[in-house]
């Protein structure tokens, strides 16, 4: 049984599954596939996502916050199971997960008055302290010992300073933290990496702030990571509710605003921003194994996003390279043999492709074939191929063969070891 979990807030209803596995919860309709317009809710309150079997929830740096069981999620996911008590904001939320060990669905009920004590309490400390606004009048809400207050992160930033040589790039090991700048803190109490330094820079902005996305090159591979450093500059005083990017897919057959593979909280707020304050944050994220490859369907992206209370957010895209290293070892392999792959087109959302290849022309009048076709799949660690001849003169019926690689292995074998075995596979699909 597939692995899907159903979503609920009120009349809206969504889905996600293992092929499209995480969806954002909030009031933006541009960029959340579970709208509400509740205004307890961030524009881009919390995500939702499937990963190794099971359903996660986390909170992307919302006001009011997002909670399980009375416990407040924060950037690290809380999972979602049977019987459990889901609020994004002050609207419950209703998860129904089909197939894996979690089968069963969350349970609705009337928000109790300790989390709503517990939440007040948590506005008023940000406003307190991040917000500007003066605390409210009389004691605090009293809450339980096991759902402690919310406390605002500790932010000190730095001005914009001229560029310095930085001795390390961004993946490699530092020795010892530099000294932190006079004025204000990097990354971690340290003088991070100077963003601009870097080869690849894409930037949005608009009156409120500048975002920067800043990569040591334009081209990735599947399997592996993105890394590169986030900066903001702050144009004018702002609360700042959080910052994120993502890597995205987008297909010409595929969703409308693209497919999102990863997502990573580069920061979680609220904190008050000043003006010409520069906040460099690196980030991290995972490209999946059987990724599409840049073309003419298909091109990929990271989407930068610094969302800003009661105020417009700053965002900023940077266009990236993929390349997918095993359908290259596919390519060679057949190519080394004189069978040249004259298509190879991927579905959405990747995992698979399907395509044609030629035998040598000198083979191609004497076994009456022009065309064979090929299909490409990922199933886990492994990678299906499949051939397939059409009936033909020379065939009465279709013929078909398939063998699966361990990528691994795929990966690491010689280009002649793997042109054999492909040529075992074929020669057995030519036989009468």
């Amino acid at each position: 049984m597939a692995f899907t979990v159903t979503l609920r807030m009120g009349a809206v209803v969504a889905q996600i599954d293992e092929r499209n596995p995480r969806i954002l919860i909030g009031r933006d309709q541009n960029f959340c596939g579970l709208v509400t317009e509740d205004p307890s809710c961030s524009r881009r309150h919390a995500e939702v996502f499937i990963e190794s079997g099971h359903a996660y929830i986390r909170d992307l740096g919302s006001s009011n916050g997002t909670w399980v069981d009375g416990v407040q999620v924060t950037q690290h996911p809380a999972q979602l199971g049977p019987g459990k008590q889901v609020y994004v904001g002050y609207v419950p939320l209703a998860a129904e997960i089909a197939g894996g060990a979690d089968a069963g669905a969350t349970v609705m009920g009337e928000m109790p008055p300790e989390l709503k004590a517990l939440m007040q309490q948590r506005f008023d400390q940000a406003k307190a302290q991040g917000f500007g606004g003066a605390p409210p009048p009389g004691p605090a809400a009293v809450v339980a010992p096991a759902q402690p207050a919310y406390q605002m992160p500790s932010y000190q930033p730095r001005t914009a300073q001229p560029a310095a040589p930085v001795a390390a790039p961004v993946a490699a090991p530092v020795a010892a933290p530099a000294p932190a700048p006079a004025g204000g803190l990097g990354v971690g109490g340290a003088e991070a990496p100077i963003p601009a330094d870097m080869a690849y820079r894409r930037q949005g902005s608009n009156s409120n702030g500048v975002l920067l996305i800043a990569l040591p090159g334009d081209t990735f591979q599947n399997d592996s990571m993105c890394e590169g450093y986030l900066e903001y500059t702050a144009l004018d005083d702002e609360v700042v509710a959080s910052i994120t990017i993502e890597l995205v897919e987008c297909h010409k057959k595929g969703p409308k605003n693209g497919h999102v593979w990863d997502r990573m909280l580069v920061r979680q707020g609220p904190w008050k921003s000043r003006k010409d304050d520069v906040l460099p944050m690196p980030f991290k994220l995972r490209i999946p194994p059987g990724t599409s490859v840049t073309g003419r369907d298909v091109h990929w992206e990271l989407r930068g996003y610094v969302d800003i209370n009661w105020a417009f957010d700053v965002e900023a895209t940077s266009p990236i390279m993929m390349r997918n290293i095993d359908v290259e070892r596919v390519r060679d392999s057949l190519g080394a043999l004189d069978y040249r792959i004259v298509e190879l087109d991927p579905k959405p959302l990747g995992q698979q492709f399907i395509g044609k290849f030629q035998p040598p022309a000198q083979l191609r009048k004497q076994i009456g074939i022009n065309n064979i076709n090929l299909v490409l799949e990922y199933l886990g660690s492994n990678l299906q191929v499949k051939f397939e001849v059409d009936k033909s003169s020379f065939f009465k019926f279709d013929k078909r063969t398939e063998f699966t690689f361990d990528l691994a292995r795929l990966r690491a074998a010689p280009l002649p070891e793997l042109s054999a075995h492909f040529k075992q596979h074929i020669d057995q699909l030519m036989a009468k």
